[in-house]
């Protein structure tokens, strides 16, 4: 939780529908917003009434219950709400993979009874933070079992990947080219979310890129 902080507020909890706010300020025990607003009015609460907050960050959706203190009207519209405790606040999946569309260099490998990797190139088409498609000249067998690598560079530090991955499908292009969509096995869950922060990252440079018209 932290100042200018976006948030998704639901006065109603028997109703799944938000209006926006905006942190302004953090204190001890409590933290002031600014907002919610519905078509530009300010949203009437009461003390005590009990709100669900929702907040998107580092490509998790976080959720938390928490109560109104007072209506505040200076320096602008909102309220006081009451601070929750870490434990409190509840990480939800946005979705359960998103997929993005990236090219990066990956080395593959079959694994074999014997252990010997024979390692190749490709390149990627997607990624999320369950799979990955890439594309190869090589004909591979649907279930193949493979093993992966490839780097990330999430906040301009460069993270290595070691994956295991079997074949879910595979889709002959015109040019020659194979592509194969890749599920990941025996992923961690640390690995997983930080998979799932670069793909955020990416999506947002992109959508980036878009705005500006490059």
């Amino acid at each position: 939780m932290h100042e200018f902080l976006k948030l998704e507020l639901y006065p109603n909890l028997a109703v799944k529908k938000s209006f926006p706010a905006q942190v302004q300020e953090v204190k001890e025990q409590s933290f002031l917003i600014l907002g919610p607003f519905d078509r530009g009015t300010l949203l009437f609460l009461y003390p005590e009434q009990e709100v669900l907050i929702e907040y998107v960050e580092e490509g998790c959706r976080y959720q938390f219950a928490t109560r109104i203190i007072r209506r505040l009207q200076k320096p602008f519209f909102g309220y006081e709400l009451l601070l929750p405790t870490p434990e409190s606040i509840h990480r939800i999946q946005l979705r359960r993979f998103v997929r993005h569309k990236k090219v990066l260099d990956v080395c593959y490998a079959l694994l074999n009874n014997n252990g010997e990797l024979n390692w190749k190139k490709a390149k990627s088409v997607d990624l999320s933070s369950g799979g990955m498609k890439i594309a190869t000249s090589e004909l591979l067998p649907v279930n193949s079992l493979l093993k992966l690598q490839f780097y990330v560079e999430l906040k301009g530090k460069i993270i290595e990947f070691l994956l295991d991955g079997e074949i879910k499908r595979v889709e002959k292009i015109p040019s020659g080219i194979y592509h194969y969509g890749i599920e990941f096995k025996n992923i961690t869950r640390q690995e997983q979310d930080t998979l799932f922060a670069y793909v955020f990252q990416e999506m947002q440079k992109s959508r980036r890129t878009m705005a500006d018209g490059k």
